[in-house]
């Protein structure tokens, strides 16, 4: 298995177009201020929950259009509504927070780029720009690389929502699901009860005590602060005469805005898994298709044609899997967004998503990879860089490569 983000600067993603700031003149007359966040080893929700505190502002204040990986170096645009907030850069190309050249202190920077009449929305950047080191690759890794390199280029490659997608679920399951079917206690026991493996000690030891007194959630002496909340909200609800799933609707609500919104991201991109996966299997062989598992949302599955004796794949299969998947449809309609989720101050994306990706992948030659040597069988490392548009997941095109 080849490793990925040994260190974030493995990692790099810089967004890519988006409004042009406006600067002059009229730049004081915008409602709107565009910043460039610079950022290292943060993921952009904890982070921007971070920055709203420090800046004093509300979270629903920032704009951004997308958000970018926490093991990584990453830089993309912000909009934050002019006159709000305490000590931001006033000054274009005036930066605060982590002015160290490599991000090595705070591991943020935030800088001034000039102003917009408009929020920053979902969407907003034309693409992204990503450069991704491979570690840890193995010989027999590298001798059929070229070629399935070559059938990325030739037939690129499908569009799959990937891992990173789904770490909302919770035992294979995802909360967002129940949200969707109004099951708001189901959702929340899942929350609150269901241990994961990247849970700090403090919330481990309260989900044990939330599960022994359940529907209770108010008895047991929390430490996690965030779980605070959430007790506030059941307390008021259970004062106000509410019945159960009304109960756990306000408990659902007094989830920070992003968190639930992600839930019910990672359930419409399980759904649109599912669709990509349809349109595959209905139109490949199994021969023809190799699968990756990831648990949910895969598994996720590439047209491959498979190599011969020599390595090298048969040219009739590579020309009958393009002439194939010309036929796809380019892009089909994110599914369910028409569902009307206002009583929980949430939508769903709406706009058509690409079937397949394609992008001129660059790479760079292997070179010895120092950082995972063997005292038997050396190691390699290679850089790829390629522009991807938004939504769509790098670490895909990884696992077509190497998985």
């Amino acid at each position: 298995m080849v490793k990925l983000r040994q260190i974030p600067e493995d990692f790099r993603v810089t967004e890519l177009g988006g409004p042009e700031p406006i600067v002059g003149s009229a730049f004081a007359d915008c409602e709107h201020r565009l910043y460039r966040l610079e950022k290292r080893g943060h993921d952009t929700i904890s982070l921007l929950a971070r920055l709203s505190r420090h800046f004093h502002l509300a979270r629903r204040s920032f704009g951004i259009s997308g958000f970018k990986d926490r093991h990584a170096v990453t830089s993309q645009l912000v909009s934050l509504p002019f006159g709000k907030g305490e000590g931001l850069p006033t000054e274009i190309g005036q930066s605060v927070g982590d002015l160290s050249d490599g991000l090595t202190e705070e591991g943020w920077r935030l800088t001034l780029e000039g102003g917009s009449d408009k929020k920053l929305r979902s969407g907003s950047h034309s693409a992204n720009h990503f450069e991704i080191t491979v570690r840890d690759i193995h010989r027999e890794q590298l001798s059929g690389l070229a070629s399935r390199l070559e059938q990325a280029r030739i037939h690129g490659w499908p569009n799959w929502f990937d891992t990173q997608r789904f770490g909302s679920a919770v035992g294979n399951r995802l909360p967002g699901t129940h949200i969707i079917a109004g099951e708001y206690e189901a959702a929340m026991r899942l929350h609150l009860t269901e241990r994961n493996k990247s849970d700090r000690s403090d919330k481990r030891r309260d989900k044990k005590k939330m599960a022994e007194t359940w529907p209770d959630i108010v008895k047991p002496t929390l430490e996690h602060k965030p779980f605070f909340k959430l007790q506030k909200a059941y307390t008021r609800a259970i004062e106000g005469g509410e019945n159960n799933q009304e109960i756990w609707r306000r408990v659902y609500m007094a989830l920070p805005y992003d968190i639930r919104g992600m839930w019910l991201s990672a359930w419409q991109s399980n759904e649109w898994n599912n669709i990509l996966a349809d349109h595959i299997e209905s139109n490949f062989p199994n021969h023809l298709i190799y699968p990756v598992k990831i648990g949910i949302g895969g598994p996720l599955l590439f047209p491959q044609a498979p190599s011969g004796k020599h390595g090298v794949p048969k040219s009739h299969l590579v020309s009958d899997i393009e002439e194939t998947l010309e036929k796809l449809p380019e892009t089909v309609e994110m599914p369910h967004s028409d569902l009307d989720l206002t009583a929980i101050d949430q939508y769903l994306s709406n706009h058509p998503r690409p079937l397949l990706i394609h992008s001129e992948v660059g790479s760079t030659e292997e070179v010895r990879d120092e950082m995972n040597s063997r005292s038997k069988g050396k190691r390699w490392a290679i850089t790829f860089d390629f522009e991807l548009p938004p939504g769509a997941y790098a670490t895909v095109l990884i696992k077509r490569l190497f998985h």
